[in-house]
């Protein structure tokens, strides 16, 4: 697949806790028929998609292109990792946002 036009939400980990929570997220972007992919901090990120999800610890922040570098669009914790991966996906299609 040529990097440059690559289709995915990138998850970007750092010290991410337990792999329970990105199995997790990766099932909520499945349900919605999102594409992923699990990335190093370090990776370059070259994706079409607007969307990036970074998981911290037992935490995840879903950001968006349109926002300030840095400003979240959603959070999360662990418990909410579906949820937030659902979300991800919705942004992704442009549909309404599910409730936790």
């Amino acid at each position: 697949m040529d990097k440059h036009n690559a289709v995915f939400v990138p998850i970007i980990t750092q010290n991410a806790s337990p792999s329970i929570l990105l199995k997790e997220m990766c099932a909520g972007l499945e349900e919605e028929g999102v594409p992923y992919r699990i990335i190093d901090q370090k990776e370059e990120l070259l994706t079409s998609l607007p969307i990036s999800i970074l998981v911290s610890g037992d935490q995840f922040m879903i950001f968006h292109e349109k926002l300030p570098e840095g400003q979240s669009y959603l959070n999360g914790c662990a418990g909410e990792e579906r949820w937030g991966g659902k979300n991800a996906a919705r942004l992704v299609k442009g549909l309404p946002l599910s409730n936790p």
